[in-house]
C-alpha cells in the first residue's frame, strides 16, 4: 500500500477482466437455466452447450486479461479470491450433490457440473478483481 496526500480512485476504466467475467457468469447461468428447466426430463443440450462454450471462452479471456495486468495488487487479489473460491466451491459441491441425488445422469449432469465449476471460478475472479483494482501499489 502506498500512502500519498492525493486521493486515489483506483482503476476506473472499463476493464476487460470485469466484463469477461460478468458475461461468463451470465452465460453460465443461462446455460444452467436452460438445462434445469427441463428437469426431470432430458433436456436438449445444443443451446446449453453453446452458452457453456461461450462462458468458457470468456473465462479464458478474463484470466488472460488478468494475467497481463502490471502494477496490480496481487497479494490482496489472492487473499480475497481464495476465501470466495472456498465458499463458491462449497455451493458448487452442494449443487452437484443435489443433482446426483435427484438422479440426473449422463450428459445433463456433465453440462450442469461444468457450468457450475465455471461459475465457481468466475465469482472469485470478479469479486477479488473488483476489490484489488482499487488498491494502490508501489510501482
Amino acid at each position: 500500500m502506498v500512502t500519498s496526500p492525493e486521493p486515489y480512485a483506483g482503476d476506473t476504466k472499463g476493464s476487460p477482466v470485469a466484463w469477461c467475467s460478468s458475461l461468463a457468469l451470465a452465460c453460465a447461468f443461462i446455460a444452467i437455466g436452460i438445462v434445469t428447466s427441463y428437469l426431470p426430463r432430458e433436456a436438449p443440450l445444443a443451446w446449453a452447450l453453446g452458452f457453456l462454450i461461450v462462458s468458457g471462452v470468456l473465462t479464458l479471456g478474463a484470466v488472460v486479461s488478468l494475467s497481463r495486468r502490471r502494477g496490480f495488487a496481487w497479494r490482496l487479489f489472492f487473499n480475497v479470491a481464495r476465501w470466495v473460491f472456498l465458499v463458491t466451491m462449497v455451493f458448487t459441491a452442494m449443487g452437484i450433490y443435489i443433482m446426483v441425488y435427484d438422479q440426473v445422469k449422463g450428459a445433463m449432469l456433465a453440462v450442469i457440473s461444468v457450468v457450475m465449476l465455471l461459475a465457481a471460478v468466475n465469482v472469485p475472479i470478479l469479486i477479488a478483481f473488483c476489490v484489488a483494482r482499487h488498491e494502490r501499489v508501489a510501482q
